[in-house]
């Protein structure tokens, strides 16, 4: 479409809204083909999976955003454990000016606040069916916003420009944060376009220049709301913001909670809700005010869990009037799990569950400011598996292999683990061929079902195995045992069989750590 001729608009374009759904995919469900007949904005909601186009892959998780023209092929993957699902907005440009098309990039988008893009989506999705008076324009109006915040930043694509300019402006930001800076301003100070500024200003730090402006005063911000006793309106003057609600503002949705939150979270006096990683909480000396039975229940976890309420059953089953009840300054969620009803609540912080478990758990101290805790907890436990390397392992017969195991999908089949972090990343034991092959391979799956025949080529000189305590999984695994496939392994032959709860599925601190000591236990028990 084509705007009147001799109508001369400022804008070269307009995008203009169609529809809203939300495509759910179950726990490992596989591929799901997808097609839509006008442009499609993909917003990640909810889990972990891929998305495919065109031949290329992408990482579906909380905080992406994707273009398509219409008419492309999509493939949705999930193969994990959780639900995922996504946001997709159908809209078509309508040219105003010249002939040409619109210019809007296909692919990955980094959306810089996310959180202000997902609450503007949910807001869209909730308001769809509106038609009556001046609704549709109040959609139209919500759409074009969640426009912008795509048009204002870059397509994520590769750029091997680089100036020696743009890193002079970097070096002033560093010195002058506090100044009234604009793009335009570093542009002209590098002595070339805003648009080309920019681009190279985004390869070289991975953020716009306005991003990294504010990224250097917030930094300054968290100093002196820690160290200065100053009042917030003092601290918003002293680091370049404009005014205290512009700050507190810009802090909220770069560190998911406010200026005041944060600095009591310093201060061990938050009240935190964690839908998710609480073993890393406990590491840290701080015990939040609620998580789910799941994780309460966990065996390593138990002795430390006697004070904090449950708030559901699972990770991904939130009991949402408690959570209230509690009355939390902050909820942490994962792959952005529930994050729209968490972040009614309290100001919730979403971390991607495929994290590295290192970079995650320094991630949460440093974000409560344990820092120096982590760190310590780290250099003990790699003392710990030195330890455990020299005394459990030193009398195994050379080249022996291990195997990890869960039981789940008998009599038809079982789970391989490729990744099991206690035996393979920290204690790096040696694997069957079957698993090493994969573990060989980029980006490879960290389990895996697999066809109970052929459990032999997957088992190792040592088995442990994960047998969960419900009826069905206890007298599937009583059959297997009487099965002549199984009595036939070598490890079950030299009674090298580990039989092991669901805790050793746990991938916390205090889990892993716990997992080390009865490795070397059982281990030395059987010699």
């Amino acid at each position: 479409m084509s705007a009147p001729n001799g109508f001369s608009p400022r804008l070269s374009a307009v995008y203009l809204w169609e529809d809203i759904r939300i495509e759910s995919f179950s726990p490992s469900s596989g591929i799901h083909d997808r097609k839509y007949e006008k442009h499609a904005l993909i917003v990640a909601r909810e889990g972990a999976g891929q998305l495919s186009a065109g031949g290329r892959e992408y990482a579906l998780e909380f905080g992406k955003c994707f273009i398509f023209p219409p008419g492309t092929s999509l493939q949705f993957y999930n193969f994990s454990d959780y639900p995922l699902s996504a946001y997709v907005l159908e809209f078509y440009p309508l040219t105003l000016a010249g002939e040409g098309q619109s210019t809007i990039q296909q692919g990955e988008w980094g959306i810089i606040p996310f959180t202000r893009m997902i609450e503007q989506v949910r807001v869209l999705y909730e308001s769809r069916h509106a038609e009556e008076g001046a609704e549709p324009y109040r959609q139209h109006l919500l759409f074009q916003e969640i426009i912008y915040l795509v048009l204002q930043s870059e397509a994520r694509k590769p750029n091997d420009d680089s100036s020696q300019a743009v890193r002079q402006t970097i070096e002033f930001i560093e010195a002058s944060y506090a100044l009234d800076l604009t793009l335009a301003q570093l542009a002209e100070m590098a002595d070339m376009s805003e648009r080309h500024y920019s681009r190279l200003f985004l390869k070289l730090t991975g953020m716009s220049p306005i991003e990294y402006l504010i990224k250097r005063r917030l930094n300054r911000a968290k100093q002196l709301l820690l160290t200065s006793g100053d009042s917030i309106q003092e601290i918003a003057a002293i680091t370049g913001f404009r005014d205290p609600f512009h700050f507190s503002r810009s802090f909220k949705r770069h560190m998911n909670v406010s200026p005041r939150v944060y600095a009591r979270l310093r201060r061990q006096e938050i009240r935190i809700v964690c839908m998710q990683y609480l073993g890393d909480l406990l590491a840290l000396g701080v015990t939040p005010v609620g998580a789910p039975e799941l994780l309460l229940n966990g065996g390593y976890l138990r002795a430390k869990t006697s004070d904090i309420a449950a708030v559901g059953s699972s990770v991904v089953h939130p009991n949402l009037a408690r959570i209230a009840e509690l009355r939390p300054d902050v909820v942490l969620t994962f792959d952005g799990h529930h994050y729209e009803d968490y972040a009614h609540i309290a100001p919730t912080l979403s971390i991607p569950w495929f994290t590295p478990f290192f970079e995650r758990f320094r991630f949460i101290a440093n974000w409560i400011g344990k820092g120096k805790e982590a760190e310590r907890w780290i250099e003990e436990y790699q003392a710990q598996v030195a330890e455990t390397r020299r005394s459990a392992m030193s009398g195994l017969e050379a080249n022996a292999t291990f195997s990890f195991f869960w039981m789940r999908g008998l009599p038809e089949s079982f789970q391989v683990y490729y990744d099991m972090p206690v035996l393979y990343r920290d204690l790096r034991l040696p694997a069957p061929e079957a698993v090493a092959r994969v573990q060989r391979q980029e980006g490879h799956e960290f389990k895996e079902d697999i066809p109970i025949e052929e459990i032999a080529r997957y088992a190792g000189d040592y088995l442990f195995i994960v047998v969960s305590e419900d009826a069905e999984s206890l007298l599937g695994w009583e059959r297997l045992k009487k099965q002549p496939l199984w009595r036939e392994l070598e490890a079950v032959r030299r009674d090298r069989v580990y039989r092991l709860t669901e805790d050793w599925i746990m991938t916390d601190p205090l889990s892993l750590s716990g997992q080390l000591k009865d490795f070397a236990r059982m281990l030395t028990e059987r010699r």
